[in-house]
């Protein structure tokens, strides 16, 4: 999964966290692996769930 901080700023929000979560959750119940979550802020800066252990 990816989305874009249109403030720059790649640092994952509580409803980013929690989203992510439900969505797994979902993937899950049909069979469906999510591999990771990338957060694109500006200037090249980004932030992988996976890399944070938050996935």
């Amino acid at each position: 999964m990816v989305h874009n901080h249109p403030s720059g700023d790649p640092t994952p929000s509580r409803a980013d966290i929690e989203m992510t979560k439900e969505i797994v959750r979902a993937a899950n119940a049909v069979g469906l692996m999510v591999h990771d979550h990338l957060i694109i802020g500006k200037g090249g800066k980004h932030t992988s769930f996976k890399a944070q252990r938050l996935l």
